[in-house]
């Protein structure tokens, strides 16, 4: 009787390492999709992955500005005061819909804004954190895309359902 165990042909050594080679790479592929999906999740975990975001500053030295944040939507607009406190920022991730409410002594320099004729449609996405009701006129535009307007202690902006005439609004998500 012949020991056949002793003996492997070429064509088996090759079957056995083809299956040795795609179960490797099987495992690769799982370790990858799994590493791929961690990060994913820690992402979602550091940016947030709700639609519509809101962040609140005590003070204008705690929010991000213009000039030291390397984020596109967490940042104090440039016509922000530096005085600003109590700073509530909601802004939807997908589509147009921005709003920044604060309280200052100083106030807005409105000299910098242009007046914008009519409410442009009214908020473009619900609002939570400006103070109720809205004006509908005396609104002014600081060049972002935004209308603003002082309400009763607080100043108030917000993203209009319609452009703002004159300003790029790139700076609101409208595409």
């Amino acid at each position: 009787m012949e020991d056949h165990a002793a003996t492997t042909t070429p064509t088996t050594t090759r079957r056995r390492l083809r299956a040795g080679a795609l179960a490797a790479l099987g495992v690769a592929g799982i370790a990858a999709l799994t590493g791929c999906s961690s990060m994913v999740s820690a992402a979602e975990e550091a940016l947030g992955s709700e639609q519509v975001q809101q962040r609140h500053y005590d003070t204008y030295a705690d929010a991000p500005s213009s000039r030291t944040s390397d984020d596109v939507a967490w940042f104090m607009p440039d016509w922000v005061p530096a005085d600003a406190r109590d700073i509530d920022v909601r802004l939807d991730t997908e589509q147009p819909g921005y709003e920044l409410s604060f309280t200052s002594a100083e106030g807005v320099d409105l000299d910098a804004c242009e007046p914008v004729d009519g409410d442009l449609g009214g908020p473009a996405m619900p609002t939570e954190t400006l103070p109720q009701p809205l004006p509908t006129t005396g609104l002014v535009s600081c060049g972002d895309g935004r209308v603003t307007a002082s309400v009763d202690d607080r100043w108030a902006s917000w993203t209009t359902l319609e452009a703002v005439p004159g300003d790029d609004g790139g700076s609101t998500l409208r595409r």
